[in-house]
């Protein structure tokens, strides 16, 4: 029987994520593993959003966004007693846990999902865990939604 010692989480602050965060640290405390968190900075969403004039400044408020979510994501591991790295990574989510996964594989991968309702199931992007089961192999995907309201 093989051990499931070290987990990956995708985490962004939103709800989702934070539900994935939580279920993250349980299974962690049950299967004895490490964890590492990954918070994703994606200039090239933000720099669609505003017509392509993402200012310096801008992409340096993001980047410290992301280290502060970050840091957040590590520290509520830690103070459960779950042992934790956390690492920024910039650019689309699903190519930022690919790279990670690709110097240090993990057992379980833990990602938040919300739930496309609507158009937006149509005209959205791909769901991350979606794109990350086709390149991820051996790894098993937790995805975490929230119950409805």
């Amino acid at each position: 029987m093989t051990t499931l010692s070290h987990m990956l989480l995708l985490y962004d602050g939103t709800a989702e994520s934070q539900a994935a965060l939580s279920r993250c640290k349980q299974l962690s405390l049950a299967l004895k593993a490490h964890v590492d968190v990954v918070s994703v900075v994606d200039p090239d969403s933000a720099n669609a959003t505003c017509a392509g004039m993402l200012s310096e400044l801008a992409y340096a408020y993001l980047e410290e966004l992301g280290r502060r979510t970050l840091s957040t994501a590590v520290d509520e591991l830690i103070q459960h007693g779950v042992t934790a790295h956390g690492y920024l990574s910039v650019g689309c989510k699903a190519d930022a846990i690919f790279r990670h996964a690709a110097s240090s594989p993990p057992d379980i991968v833990v990602i938040g999902h919300r739930l496309q309702r609507g158009l937006a199931r149509w005209w959205g992007e791909r769901p991350v865990h979606v794109d990350l089961a086709d390149r991820l192999r051996g790894s098993t995907i937790v995805t975490v939604t929230l119950p409805d309201a």
